[in-house]
């Protein structure tokens, strides 16, 4: 049974005396990850369907097919087709004995010579490879099926061998010197931006860290780690949000704020809205860096946020604003919200321990930045025009 009862000493002196935690992979984030396709099979086998054409724009001419035929020929120790000139035919359908359509993922097909290509991301080989071989009217010595998948797996059918996506992509890259003079510039960057993005999904977590974390001693100090912190994180922004704690607080100094609770403890903002206009005006507390910060220190930035169409009107009466000592200070804008000022709220440790400790610093937070009054005054110049 795993130790549950890990002492903050010995978490200590295991933390001490640890030589070298694997450093954090950088993901280089692509055009697929923007899209939201990054994993999704067909959309790799429309950029496979591009490639393969000698023909298309992408100006590489025989590169995927040539690099292809060089890998089926190493893989099947078999002679490698020639492949001189050929269809690229995508989702051809075949039979199966009720009549229901089977769909081919890619099929490379000349009159003589075909491949067959199923096409593996996040899925199983439950496919019928045997409808598949039947397809192409050519000669059996003359096929070649390929089972493209993230990783090693075993074809079902004798005439179908196994290549990953990654054994491919870095084919790809090997040859890519020999047909790169004519390459066009926006093939290259979907190509590289492909090839990343078999990389990434390849390899979704780095395999030191992987390994770092199930040997046995450190996994269960990790654990121990993550829950002290899951529960520290819990403690500080529960009475940042608790009403029962802070709308007295609030009511003392005469503020008209409500607290707009969010859908999920997990975000690390909070709404104090200006009871007159909770949807325009209020005060945004992010606060992960309590634990989650560098050098500027532990502490709570917190905004004067504008919203819909208290923006327009802030920026139509600038100056009258301005008159009154009032004036944004260069934090982010967009067209739904505006940090129009803010400020920080500094904490020590120690003033996080106690719940009422925290509610107080907000408190004086608040009241020393007067942010809470620049509000009001927007709010009544608003109102009066």
């Amino acid at each position: 049974m795993e130790r549950k009862d890990l002492s903050l000493e010995e978490l200590s002196d295991w933390l001490k005396g640890l030589n070298h935690i694997p450093m954090k992979a950088v993901r280089k984030e692509t055009l697929f990850d923007i899209a939201g396709i990054e994993h999704l099979e067909n959309h790799w086998s429309f950029i496979y369907l591009y490639f393969f054409n000698p023909k298309a724009s992408h100006g590489m001419s025989r590169l995927f097919i040539d690099t292809l035929l060089e890998l089926i020929s190493k893989k099947s120790h078999k002679p490698a087709l020639q492949m001189a000139s050929f269809s690229v035919l995508r989702e051809e359908t075949v039979p199966d004995e009720k009549g229901n359509l089977k769909r081919i993922d890619l099929l490379l097909q000349n009159e003589n010579e075909a491949i067959i290509i199923e096409n593996k991301v996040y899925a199983r080989l439950y496919n019928r490879l045997d409808l598949y071989w039947g397809k192409p009217e050519v000669p059996d010595e003359n096929k070649r099926g390929v089972v493209l998948s993230l990783w090693s797996t075993n074809p079902t059918h004798m005439g179908f061998i196994n290549i990953t996506h990654e054994e491919f992509a870095k084919a790809i890259e090997k040859n890519l010197p020999s047909y790169i003079i004519s390459a066009q510039p926006k093939g290259l960057m979907l190509l590289q931006d492909f090839i990343q993005n078999i990389y990434n999904v390849t390899h979704s977590m780095n395999e030191e860290e992987f390994l770092f974390y199930f040997n046995d001693e450190n996994r269960q100090k990790i654990n121990r780690l993550a829950e002290l912190r899951k529960n520290l994180i819990k403690h500080i922004w529960q009475p940042i949000e608790d009403k029962d704690l802070l709308i007295p607080l609030f009511r003392e100094q005469g503020y008209k704020l409500g607290i707009r609770t969010k859908s999920k403890a997990t975000d690390d903002y909070v709404y104090y809205t200006f009871e007159t206009m909770p949807d325009k005006v209020m005060l945004t507390l992010c606060y992960d860096t309590l634990w989650n910060y560098d050098h500027n220190g532990c502490r709570i930035r917190m905004f004067l946020e504008l919203q819909g169409d208290m923006i327009q009107f802030a920026d139509s009466y600038a100056q009258e604003l301005k008159d009154i000592g009032i004036e944004p200070d260069g934090h982010k804008k967009t067209p739904s919200w505006w940090h129009f000022r803010g400020d920080d709220i500094p904490f020590t440790p120690k003033e996080l321990i106690r719940p009422n400790d925290i509610v107080n610093k907000i408190v004086n937070g608040i009241k020393d930045s007067h942010l809470y009054e620049m509000g009001m005054n927007i709010i009544n110049l608003y109102k009066g025009k």
